[in-house]
């Protein structure tokens, strides 16, 4: 039985040790005051056939009430104060709770469901207990006359029980899925809303200069900055998408043999046109010069969002440069690091800097446009590869981050 709290003077009932917890668990289902549902109704049912009993209840205690969610019997009460119930000492057991005769126990002796009508003499409860061990309720069922459980009944009230909690859960988990759905749709309309406008960009300059420009140079740049802009965005738009659909779809490990200073190699090549069109300084250090067994797609993402960023907040005369070791050991670790030179990060943008917080969202050196998506999504790849990742700045004077990845297993 757990410990109890010390009485509290406006309460008349006892309150388990973690009872904060137990009440955040039981509001985070979103079952109280819902209309019946058939398969709690059944499980009721069930309970009661099983015991004998004319009366089921699936009683869920809130701050001060005992709310019924499922009865069978000629029930009509559907919400009492918590100090009326016997459902209130159910919770503070580890298994079932029973009173052969309430008319016998100080506890019971003088409540009015049992001096006044229905006039109950037995009860018999089991707790529902979530996965993590908390208590917000009971399954019970009750008599007009005293009676006792047999073992095969009480283990049947305790299965019956841990069936209920099984659906709570599956109930929470469907809601939360129908949540990040309409999430998701909505994100999407305002893509395809967003995305037409870059494209129609592109496409309209595109045609002009095929069919109607006649060499002004000053023209051409305009355009041709036009076309820029918008690819600018398009890529905007559909990296967060991808990033979005990847964080909601929880993306799995698919490790393989990597040689680490050719992939990083491969992708410093994609980033040295824009590198130069800022005129910064690209430069590679590779240590790594063995394979190293992780999910190169992912790792890719990892370096391409960090690489992409300090090229953001990079300018004129900067320079990034890309470090990567393998460390040997058991496991042996992946250390990469790319610094740059650049405006450095905020420190009050430090601490939520890997959380989905719109607010960090900051322009380039010259405008480019940031989700503040990015690097919650690195965080979250790293943390598949069992890894850490790490950042030192100082506003203006430029940022390293860190990651070390942990060498997958061959399964």
């Amino acid at each position: 039985m757990h410990n109890l709290l010390n009485q509290q003077t406006d309460r008349k009932y006892p309150i388990p040790e973690n009872e904060k917890e137990r009440q955040a668990k039981l509001e985070s289902y979103d079952i109280l005051d819902t209309l019946p549902e058939n398969e709690f109704d059944s499980l009721v049912e069930l309970a009661a056939i099983i015991t004998d009993s004319p009366i089921s209840l699936m009683n869920l205690l809130d701050h001060d009430r005992q709310w019924t969610k499922a009865s069978f019997g000629n029930v009509e009460v559907k919400s009492a104060h918590r100090s009326e119930s016997v459902c209130q000492y159910t919770i503070l057991q580890d298994s079932s709770f029973e009173v052969e005769d309430l008319r016998l126990d100080e506890r019971f002796k003088d409540k009015s469901f049992v001096t006044n009508d229905p006039q109950y003499r037995s009860y018999s409860g089991y707790p529902l207990i979530t996965p993590g061990g908390l208590k917000i309720g009971a399954l019970c069922v009750l008599d007009f006359t005293p009676k006792k459980l047999n073992e095969r009944q009480k283990k049947a009230l305790k299965t019956i029980s841990g069936e209920i909690v099984s659906r709570l859960e599956l109930r929470k988990k469907q809601k939360e899925l129908e949540q990040l759905n309409k999430e998701k749709d909505h994100f999407l309309r305002i893509v395809n809303h967003d995305i037409k406008s870059p494209i129609n960009g592109i496409i309209s300059a595109v045609h002009y200069l095929e069919n109607m420009w006649e060499g002004d140079r000053k023209e051409l740049e305009q355009f041709l900055s036009m076309i820029r802009l918008s690819g600018q965005k398009l890529i905007h738009y559909t990296r967060e998408l991808m990033e979005n659909s990847m964080s909601i779809q929880q993306a799995k490990i698919r490790p393989q043999d990597v040689m680490v200073c050719e992939s990083i190699s491969d992708l410093i090549d994609i980033y040295k046109p824009l590198a130069s069109a800022k005129e910064v300084t690209l430069e590679f250090n590779c240590l790594a010069k063995n394979s190293f067994f992780i999910d190169e797609e992912k790792f890719k993402l990892i370096l391409s969002n960090l690489i992409s960023n300090a090229l953001k907040f990079t300018d004129k005369n900067d320079t990034i440069s890309i470090d990567a070791e393998i460390i040997e050991g058991s496991p042996r670790l992946l250390h990469v690091s790319v610094t740059d030179s650049g405006i450095g990060i905020p420190e009050h943008f430090q601490t939520e800097l890997f959380t989905k917080n719109k607010k960090l969202q900051r322009q380039g050196t010259r405008g480019e446009i940031s989700t503040g998506m990015g690097l919650p999504l690195v965080k979250e790849f790293v943390d598949l590869h069992n890894g850490i990742i790490k950042v030192n700045s100082r506003e203006g004077e430029g940022s390293t981050f860190h990651i070390v990845l942990t060498e997958q297993e061959d399964n």
